[in-house]
């Protein structure tokens, strides 16, 4: 499924119609289902990792599928060994790795998706 297939299931849902007919509901859905289609079809594969920084020493967060370029969103969480939240400090990022710092020695997940 295309874009240019997606849009022109919407535009005819939307505006190709007869003047001061409304939206049929099976033209509505169809459009509906076609926009979740292209979605799903489209999703990137989340990319994760984890591990065990040490205090003050970079940490290499590094995805188990490398990304074609830096254009994606991360996120990433840490605690300290009592479990309270602990700040991360991003100090790089590149298609394969994040590189990042913590105050103190923590457990840290990741999780990141292209744009």
């Amino acid at each position: 499924m295309s874009y240019a297939t997606v849009l022109a299931t919407i535009k005819a849902a939307l505006t190709m119609r007869p003047a001061g007919q409304k939206v049929l509901v099976s033209a509505h859905e169809g459009a509906e289902i076609a926009i979740l289609d292209y979605i799903e079809s489209k999703s990137p594969t989340t990319r994760t990792a984890h591990g065990t920084t040490t205090a003050n020493v970079n940490f290499d967060v590094t995805w188990n599928i490398a990304f074609s370029n830096t254009n994606y969103d991360y996120s990433i969480n840490g605690v300290d060994s009592s479990g309270n939240p602990v700040e991360i400090v991003l100090v790089s990022k590149s298609s394969t790795k994040l590189v990042v710092k913590t105050l103190i020695a923590a457990t840290i997940t990741a999780m990141a998706n292209p744009y």
